[in-house]
């Protein structure tokens, strides 16, 4: 049997204090929030329930202390959601971590395999 190098890798970041609920997902609802100011076509352009989406946003807040988005109801005139600062704070410091994490697997991933 011939060895054939990887062609390919993975990495997962996630951050958590005790579950493991703020991840590529979660980021991506909030970043679409931030864009639209909007939960429902947020998570509706990911192609998600709305229970979900509150089911994932929930259980992170739990972990993680603190809220993430902060939404008025809808009505005549519709409603709205936005980032509170923390979770602005959490998803400009994920993105960054995220980027750098990818950044040096991809080095490291060169260096052993290309």
């Amino acid at each position: 049997m011939t060895y054939a190098e990887p062609q390919h890798y993975h990495v997962k970041v996630r951050v958590y204090n005790e579950s493991i609920d703020f991840g590529k997902g979660v980021a991506e609802l909030l970043q679409r929030i931030e864009a639209t100011g909007s939960l429902s076509a947020a998570y509706k352009a990911m192609g998600m329930s709305a229970s979900k989406a509150w089911k994932i946003l929930r259980r992170a807040e739990a972990d993680l202390g603190f809220a993430l988005v902060s939404s008025t109801a809808g009505g005549k005139s519709g409603g709205s959601s936005v980032l509170t600062p923390e979770g602005r704070l959490l998803l400009e410091r994920y993105t960054a971590f995220n980027a750098e994490v990818q950044l040096a697997a991809a080095q490291a991933f060169a260096k052993y395999f290309k």
